[in-house]
């Protein structure tokens, strides 16, 4: 039982994908009603100042688009498709977390996406999300993600320096 109360809590970090930070301050919801919501993406309904350079992502290349491959990839898992979408930095606090939660032998992202798509599947944790854009342009996204079976939820930061997004930054900011 000790065992289980340890993942508990690693699971729900992985249920986000990365480390936990603290001190994180919410950010301002801005709406892009020119974006049409995907099937599990639902838009913030409180409109604010729009962004400098507002854009028009297409629904393939979106920051939720992608956010949902990379989540699909870490189930599975897909290995390449999983650690690729991550920067370096966000891989090192990531792992460094759960080196602290009691997986001290995991070393690399490739390692580590494993141990929790198998911790995924250990306790049966659903992958399903609700997604509200709290802003995006071409190369800069905010996304706030509630995963429903668990009710976790926090910040995922990307960033899109090429043609493919990159997670740079994930907070859990409820329980």
């Amino acid at each position: 039982m000790t065992r289980t109360k340890t993942l508990v809590p690693l699971i729900g970090m992985f249920v986000l994908g990365a480390a936990l930070i603290s001190g994180c301050a919410p950010v301002p919801a801005i709406e892009d009603s020119a974006t049409p919501p995907a099937e599990a993406v639902s838009e913030s309904p409180t409109p604010t100042a729009a962004p400098s350079h507002p854009t028009t992502p297409s629904p393939e290349t979106d920051a939720a688009t992608s956010f949902l491959a990379w989540l699909d990839a870490s189930r599975v898992p897909d290995l390449d498709a999983a650690c690729a979408p991550l920067s370096p930095e966000l891989v090192a606090r990531m792992l460094a977390e759960m080196q602290r939660d009691g997986f001290p032998e995991v070393s690399t992202c490739e390692e580590m996406i494993t141990v929790a798509a198998e911790l995924y599947r250990a306790f049966d944790q659903s992958a399903e999300v609700t997604i509200d854009v709290q802003s995006e342009t071409a190369s800069d996204a905010v996304l706030f993600v509630t995963y429903l079976a668990s009710g976790d939820c926090g910040t995922v930061v990307m960033e899109r320096p090429a043609s493919e997004w990159i997670i740079t930054e994930q907070t859990e900011e409820c329980a």
